[in-house]
C-alpha cells in the first residue's frame, strides 16, 4: 500500500504554486488518486474510527474504494473515475441491511488545514453540482456495480461549477494536498470513507521541477 507525507505551511504554499505554474507553462494534465479508507474519517471521542458494522451488531465487509483524477491542460476541468466496494449503492445490494446504503458522495477542500474542510462539489446526491451530467436529473454519477456490492462513479467537475465555490476558487487548494473524496453513508452520515487527492509521481517530478526553478529563479533575482 502507497503512503504519503503530507506537506503543510511555506513548502506546501511553494509546492503550489510551483505546480500551477510548471503546469500552465508545459500544458500538461495533472493527474492525481486517491485511496479511499475508513481509516482517514475523523476519529470521534464516542465511536474512534466510523463503524462498519451491520443493523444486526456483527461486522460488515469494510468498505474501500480508489479514484483517480485528470486536470485538463486549460485547468478548466477536473474529471474523475471513482470505484468503491461494499457500500450499497441502490439499497437492494444488501437488502437486509441499511447501514451501508449510500447516501452521498462528495469533493471537500478548503484554504486552512482542517479535519474536515466544506463540501466544494457534490456528484451523488444534494445539493448536485455536476450540472453537465447527462444523469444530473437523477442527482448522480454513478452506477451500481452488476453483481456484488459497490458500484463506479464518474464525471466531470467544469470550472464554474461548485458548491458555493467554482474549480477555478478550490484548485489552488486541490494542488495544496487540501482536498478529499468522501462516501457518506446511512450508518455514517458524516463520512465513512474518504481517500486524500494526492498528485501522481509523474506530476511530484514535474512538481519538483517547478520547485528547483521557481527556487533557482528566487536565487537569480536576490543575486
Amino acid at each position: 500500500m502507497k503512503t504519503f507525507t503530507k506537506v503543510t505551511g511555506p513548502l506546501a504554499s511553494a509546492a503550489a504554486g510551483a505546480l500551477l505554474l510548471v503546469s500552465t507553462s508545459a500544458y500538461a494534465s495533472i493527474i492525481l488518486t486517491a485511496n479511499l479508507t475508513t481509516s482517514q474519517e475523523p476519529v470521534t471521542a464516542t465511536s474512534g474510527i466510523p463503524p462498519t458494522n451491520s443493523v444486526t451488531g456483527l461486522p460488515r465487509p469494510l468498505p474501500f474504494g480508489t479514484a483517480t483524477f485528470t486536470l485538463n491542460d486549460a485547468q478548466t476541468a477536473l474529471s474523475f473515475v471513482a470505484t468503491i466496494f461494499n457500500l450499497d449503492f441502490t439499497g437492494s445490494q444488501t437488502p437486509t441491511d441499511l447501514n451501508d446504503n449510500l447516501l452521498n458522495a462528495h469533493i471537500h477542500a478548503g484554504a486552512a488545514n482542517a479535519a474536515t474542510f466544506p463540501v466544494v462539489w457534490c456528484f451523488l446526491g444534494a445539493p448536485f453540482n455536476d450540472v453537465n451530467s447527462p444523469t444530473a436529473g437523477l442527482a448522480s454519477d454513478c452506477t451500481a456495480f452488476s453483481s456484488g456490492v459497490g458500484g463506479t462513479c464518474a464525471g466531470t467537475w467544469d470550472a464554474g461549477e461548485g458548491n458555493a465555490t467554482t474549480l477555478t476558487a478550490q484548485l489552488p487548494n486541490i494542488l495544496a494536498g487540501r482536498s478529499y473524496i468522501n462516501f457518506h453513508t446511512v450508518q455514517n452520515p458524516g463520512g465513512e470513507i474518504r481517500g486524500q487527492l494526492v498528485p501522481e509521481p509523474a506530476t511530484l517530478s514535474l512538481l519538483m521541477a517547478g520547485l528547483f526553478g521557481l527556487c533557482g529563479f528566487r536565487a537569480t533575482r536576490k543575486a
